[in-house]
């Protein structure tokens, strides 16, 4: 007999089971039960109560050819409600009508979320100006907000750009905010759509896009970029492959922003191979002798456990600007860093970027990584990099005129109306065609900080008028066949490929810019009841 298949049988001779093995049996299924419950269930949370999307969207219809289904739920204009936007500005004339300029884009975009700008360093009789003005605006104060605070200019040095994480650090202490999300823009940041704190989550990879760079002295490598789309079939996300993976969604420990290309520069403080403005730079006087945002190890050290920031970290996640986006308790983390850090960076770094520098190591301070993408901006026409979504306008509709083509004073590109309409967000125009489907991406914003030139038109934000929003104010002069012309003579040059692109790209902002700024001072005549 072979005793090890004995087996002892019941009445009905059927194999009998020893009973030892079914408690053990039973509590390794209850324990697996018990896992995936508990992380159902914080998974769940997480997405209801950090962001408050409502869980019961109904699925797509079935696609019909040439038609897009109907769009029964949209998570990421619905998301957008629970996403505070703010920006920081002194009491300037300068930066004044760029704010009205940002929240009549900001409303225009679809954002469902409040706005505020907070306002550094006004006098008493400036802060009653500037509070009658936007009351008439926005009666209910809901929609658009106003903090006050002092400047924190730092003083003798002339560097006003510290009142960004001065001011946002008061408003922070001063206010209750019921949003889970905060997006810190630039007021010369336009919207085109709204900003969500949706990321990769409903997403699909669809696309591989390669930007080849042997023609730029200064990049002469090849960069791939993915693009992603959502459930309703729209390109929401540009960025580039080397990156780590894109989250699902903003939470807390989980940020976002624009991928700048300052890069990690600073992560290399101190270090033979540094750039010029950091071989003396000293990491530790800007945030002390444990931080990790240090870019080694201290030589006395006995931690083996202790954290440092490596280029390549910085790289993939700290190489960020505005459009920021994080948690509030993130963001309360934060800001007390970058408030502390701004001046010590000023003072080895005195140059325009000392507070951009002073985010990026307050970011690795507390370790908060952000995912970089390309598709919050486009800014710099001439730049080749791939940290901005310009391949998208390089790529615009069927022909270059496309950049332009139906643009008028007060109406936006026709490519660039049927783009939006396919967001479904804001910018209706109704004599677009519905069927939208396969229709182009777009930026979120539109970041105006440089000079754009074409067809005789410029858009440079110092030129224009601080006093531009006024009930006698005048729009800016366009002239579209000029430009279109212009275009015509451009394609038909014998300029290098790259010198075109920067061409399209000025008509590009020409044609989005001024027509933009002549709607906002429309829509700015309609609320002030001019």
């Amino acid at each position: 007999m072979n005793v090890g298949r004995l087996m002892l049988r019941n009445r009905n001779n059927r194999p009998m089971r020893s009973n030892n093995n079914r408690p053990i049996a039973r509590r390794l299924v209850v324990a697996l039960v018990i896992l995936c419950a508990a992380a159902y269930v914080a998974q769940f949370q997480q997405l209801v109560q950090l962001h408050r999307l409502d869980t019961h969207h109904s699925p797509l219809t079935r696609r019909h050819v040439g038609f897009a289904a109907k769009k029964e739920y949209d998570t990421q204009l619905s998301s957008s409600k629970n996403v505070h936007i703010v920006f920081s500005t002194d009491c300037s004339g300068y930066q004044h009508y760029q704010s009205i300029a940002s929240y009549y884009s900001i409303r225009r975009s679809g954002h469902k979320g409040p706005i505020t700008r907070i306002v550094s360093g006004c006098t008493p009789t400036q802060q009653q100006e500037v509070t009658k003005e936007f009351e008439k605006i926005d009666p209910t104060k809901q929609k658009l907000r106003l903090h006050f605070s002092q400047s924190f200019a730092l003083k003798g040095k002339h560097y006003k750009y510290s009142n960004k994480p001065g001011g946002l650090y008061h408003w922070m202490n001063h206010t209750t905010i019921d949003e889970s999300v905060i997006a810190l823009i630039d007021p010369d940041m336009t919207l085109l759509r709204p900003i969500t704190p949706i990321l990769g989550m409903e997403m699909s990879v669809i696309s591989d896009k390669t930007i080849d760079n042997n023609n730029n002295l200064r990049d002469k490598e090849t960069h791939h970029l993915l693009e992603y789309k959502d459930n309703n079939g729209r390109i929401q996300i540009l960025r580039q492959s080397n990156l780590p993976p894109l989250p699902p969604f903003i939470t807390k420990g989980v940020a976002a922003g624009q991928h700048f290309g300052i890069g990690g520069l600073w992560a290399s403080a101190g270090k033979k191979d540094a750039r010029k403005d950091f071989r003396e730079f000293n990491l530790t006087r800007v945030c002390g002798p444990s931080s990790p945002c240090l870019n080694q190890p201290r030589r006395d050290s006995t931690d083996s456990s202790a954290h440092y920031t490596t280029r390549e970290e910085a790289d993939n996640n700290y190489a960020v600007g505005p459009v920021y986006i994080a948690s509030t308790a993130d963001w309360k983390d934060l800001l007390p860093k970058w408030h502390a850090f701004t001046p010590r960076v000023y003072e080895q770094y005195p140059k325009l970027l000392a507070e951009m520098y002073g985010f990026c190591i307050a970011a690795a301070d507390r370790q908060l990584k952000f995912a970089l993408s390309s598709s919050y901006m486009v800014s710099d026409a001439r730049t080749m990099s791939p940290t901005e979504s310009w391949v998208w306008i390089d790529e615009y509709g069927e022909s270059a005129r496309a950049v332009c083509k139906g643009a008028r004073l007060n109406r936006l590109p026709d490519e660039t109306l049927l783009r939006l309409k396919n967001y479904d967000n804001g910018y209706q125009d109704d004599t677009i065609a519905t069927i939208t489907m396969g229709a182009g991406p777009l930026p979120t914003t539109l970041h105006y900080c440089q000079r754009y030139d074409f067809a005789n038109h410029t858009f440079a934000k110092r030129k224009i008028r601080h006093d531009f929003f006024r009930c006698d104010g005048t729009p800016m002069e366009f002239d579209a066949d000029a430009i279109m012309r212009e275009l015509d003579f451009v394609e038909a040059s014998v300029l290098p490929e790259n010198q075109k692109k920067v061409q399209r790209r000025m008509a590009f902002m020409i044609c989005h810019l001024i027509p933009l700024m002549n709607l906002a001072l429309e829509e700015y005549k309609m609320d002030m009841k001019c």
